[in-house]
């Protein structure tokens, strides 16, 4: 460029110094043509290497840019593609990023989402379609980035300081450098996203230019909503919420998103907490903005919360927004209530610090199973893993720096004498067993969701309990659900991307799950009411028809941001650690039918394999092996055979009284396919069942007083 200044002066000084009219014309020809030449050709900036750290921390390389033409970075000019050449034995401890001038951090590669060796003439562009998550090393060529470089092409300036971090997270692993890196400005830069409406509710936060950390920070939010049907435009009045709240970025796995998932808490000016309404959901202070950056369908923690609730349970309310953060677009967001106690959410009596004596020390408990980096204390007898090694409990409420030593004590207690009632000889007795210490139907429908889901963290993380106070019953109840973005088939570990199995057979030392669900599945009447609960609820809420029509629902209202969302964070067609699903040419729709065809393949599963044999709990273990029964085919289509067996101590040398029943899952008769009487003995019952619609049945087998049952499933013939 500065040749073309030189030349630019030279003729300027001819000019003056010749009166030739035609030398003028010919300058004025020439001068725009030099300069559309240097702003159409594609301007490159180099800069050097160096070591890698390799103790944990980030290394950081600048690239100085100056006498950039023009200067701004916008959607005709800006930046186009980063270069690299990285020497390293694991590409999978790495994670790159850039920074541009004004301080935006854009993710070129995910460490857990790639791996090989080296970095090699590695070129990340935006325009191109195929991702640097589905190459292979050393990556040669250009690549998508997990990020989107048209971010940086927002009107800012492009001379100054850029960096590349490398991070190599893995310390004194192996070790790597920089060998060199560029960046190539020109004309046909990624577009920046521009957002001004949505139909959904929008969020603002301006942090004042202070950066997001895992320490919270006061800034400014506000929330548009201008209720059903209408649109919220940025520049609209903040009438729902405008104020300040204190924000972090939450999350375990999910912080080293780039897409980041943020607690906030609503407060005064002095940061001090207030509950506050938030588009509709009960006043509270704690929320979260979930990010949902891994799950593509951006739906799998609403259909989770929203089913627990329909069973009867709480779950956190959650709703669909759009995030800008201090002016930029930051996709679509799921504004939902953080678990704590509260009336409106986990409404558990409230525990003060002076309450240590019974009765009122009993309650309300809130704790968590998870990792061990909360105040908390391990399982008093093993889990679900090789090594026999303990699960964590962690203390949620009262708060484990507010919880008196005697409230300790005696929740701890409680859950020691559970553990160890479930370990007896006596732990399915109606009076002094399990039964005594937890609400049943609490982890019945926790276990439906969970492994309906196929929740790979189901039991053993993010696993809420609560007990109230012994004068509103004092069992403990397992919930909410929390953290599903995982689930659905959408993690490639702990065998939860296959819909056979069950998930709460996996066997984990690090965080094993509690042993209390093989235990409890061993009781007949846990596990016959079990079987009835899925069902009912087959019949209603978990039927494909109910599921297929919310995840339509939720594809249509999430169509217009889904859009935007994958064009700021354009992960659709890249693996983002841990996606089980094929990514290649991956549209929102195909990310959408992959979730319905894998739940229709799992319910299907379960209803051929679910716990238990009858909605009639009141039949003892012992009392089946008077009887036995088996109907086939199972499923079927139009004729069903049912083959049983009469013992001898059942017809006692006289004839029995035989009844065999078809039920619908309620329990109500549908059909009677024998009744009379029978002495000891194998019989065979032929039935014709072209009348019966599709569906799930449950032959009734009784002989004399004693019952037994069978599920069995009418498909439709083909």
């Amino acid at each position: 460029m500065k040749k073309y200044l030189f030349l630019f002066s030279d003729l300027k000084r001819c000019l003056f110094q010749k009166e030739n009219a035609l030398f003028r014309k010919l300058v004025i020809i020439i001068i725009p043509i030099l300069f559309f030449s240097s702003l159409t050709k594609a301007q490159v900036f180099t800069g050097g290497g160096g070591p890698i750290l390799n103790n944990g921390q980030t290394t950081y390389f600048n690239i100085m840019v100056t006498g950039l033409i023009p200067a701004q970075l916008d959607s005709t000019f800006g930046l186009e593609a980063i270069c690299i050449n990285i020497n390293h034995p694991t590409d999978e401890e790495l994670y790159l990023y850039l920074e541009s001038p004004d301080g935006r951090v854009v993710e070129l590669a995910s460490g857990s989402s790639c791996n090989g060796a080296n970095y090699t003439n590695t070129c990340f562009d935006s325009r191109v379609s195929s991702s640097i998550t589905m190459a292979d090393a050393p990556y040669s060529g250009s690549f998508k980035p997990t990020g989107y470089l048209g971010r940086f092409n927002n009107g800012q300036t492009g001379n100054g300081t850029w960096r590349l971090f490398v991070h190599d997270y893995l310390a004194f692993l192996n070790s790597g450098s920089l060998i060199s890196w560029s960046l190539t400005f020109g004309t046909s830069p990624s577009k920046p996203v521009i957002f001004t409406s949505s139909n959904l509710p929008i969020v603002l936060i301006n942090t004042g230019n202070l950066s997001i950390t895992e320490s919270e920070i006061l800034v400014n939010m506000g929330v548009i909503d201008n209720g059903s049907g209408q649109r919220n435009d940025t520049s609209d009045v903040r009438n729902n919420y405008n104020g300040k709240t204190m924000i972090r970025i939450r999350g375990n796995t999910s912080k080293n998103f780039e897409k980041k998932s943020f607690a906030i808490e609503t407060t005064d000016i002095y940061g001090n907490e207030i509950n506050v309404s938030l588009l509709g959901m009960p006043p509270e202070s704690d929320w979260v903005l979930t990010a949902s950056y891994a799950d593509k369908s951006l739906m799998r923690n609403s259909i989770t919360y929203d089913l627990f609730r329909q069973m009867g349970n709480y779950a956190p309310r959650t709703i669909d927004v759009e995030l800008f953060l201090n002016n930029e677009y930051r996709g679509l967001y799921a504004l939902t209530e953080k678990p704590k106690r509260s009336d409106d959410r986990i409404n558990v009596s409230k525990l003060t610090t002076d309450e240590n004596s019974y009765p009122e020390i009993t309650g309300g408990y809130i704790l968590k199973i998870d990792r061990s980096d909360e105040d908390g204390w391990y399982s008093l007898f093993g889990g679900n893993s090789q090594n026999n090694s303990s699960f964590y409990y962690q203390y949620v409420y009262p708060k484990d720096l507010v919880i008196t030593v005697p409230q300790k004590n005696y929740i701890n207690n409680f859950m020691d004498t559970l553990e160890t009632v479930l370990n007896s000889p006596y732990f399915a007795d109606p009076t002094n067993g399990y039964q005594k210490y937890i609400d049943v139907e609490s982890f019945i429908d926790f276990f439906i969701i969970n492994e309906l889901s196929k929740n790979v963290d189901a039991y053993r993380l993010s696993t809420y309990l609560y007990k109230d106070n012994i004068s509103y019953g004092g069992k403990l109840h397992i919930g909410p659900v929390w953290d599903y973005d995982i689930a659905w088939h959408n993690c490639n570990y702990g065998n939860s991307k296959n819909p056979i199995g069950w998930e709460y057979q996996l066997q984990d030392t690090v965080h094993p799950s509690p042993a209390w669900w093989s235990r409890l599945l061993q009781d007949s009447y846990f596990s016959n009411k079990l079987n009835c609960r899925w069902n009912t609820l087959r019949q209603s809420i978990l039927s494909i028809n109910d599921l297929n029509n919310y995840i339509d629902t939720q594809t249509n209202w999430l169509n217009e941001a889904q859009q935007r969302n994958f064009t700021q964070w354009p992960i659709l067609g890249a693996f983002i650690a841990p996606n089980p699903q094929a990514q290649l040419n991956t549209t929102y729709l195909g990310e959408v039918n992959d979730l319905k065809n894998w739940i229709l393949n799992r319910t299907t599963w379960i209803d051929s394999n679910i716990w238990g044999s009858s909605c009639n709990v009141g039949i003892q273990e012992e009392e089946f092996s008077e009887l036995s029964m088996n109907s086939f085919p199972n499923p079927f289509t139009n004729n069903l055979s049912v083959i049983y067996k009469v013992s001898d101590n059942l017809s006692k040398n006289t004839q029995a009284k035989v009844k065999i029943e078809l039920l619908n899952v309620l329990g109500e008769q549908i059909q009677v396919l024998f009744e009379g009487n029978k002495m000891a003995g194998t019989y065979k019952e032929e039935v014709v069942t072209t009348q019966l619609a599709t569906g799930i049945y449950i032959v009734k087998l009784s002989v004399n007083k004693l019952v037994v049952y069978q599920k069995t499933i009418k498909l439709q013939e083909r």
